[in-house]
């Protein structure tokens, strides 16, 4: 089935290539990371930047916790904490923005594939 968010052809996933041959990916609007030992997390609201992709994971209903991550793209490894407090120490530590808006896999699919990418599309 083709949709318009698929994977540039026929299917019904997306994706969006950042740093160092990593990908975001989404697929029946799940959104999901994989790591270089190929271990998937399924994550929420994030921001991308040059370094990192930080963020919560997708929460566990049940519980009514939030989980946080930090993916470094450089090392192509995923930190997750458990409270908001460790997640902030390690953004300060990082030297990452804290008080920024995080947004879905939509908004920086659209930011990547829009412009002259777009034509590129099927």
């Amino acid at each position: 089935m083709f949709s318009y968010y698929g994977n540039h052809g026929l299917g019904d996933s997306s994706r969006i290539p950042i740093a160092n041959h990593n990908v975001l990916y989404q697929i029946d609007l799940s959104s999901y990371i994989e790591d270089k030992r190929g271990n998937t997390y399924n994550i929420d609201n994030f921001v991308v930047t040059d370094d990192f992709v930080y963020g919560t994971l997708e929460g566990l209903p049940e519980e009514g916790k939030t989980a946080y991550f930090v993916f470094d793209l450089k090392l192509s490894r995923i930190e997750n904490f458990e409270n908001e407090t460790a997640f902030n120490a390690y953004l300060i530590s990082k030297g990452l923005n804290k008080n920024v808006k995080y947004q879905d896999f939509s908004y920086y699919y659209d930011q990547y594939w829009s412009g002259w990418r777009f034509f590129l599309l099927p």
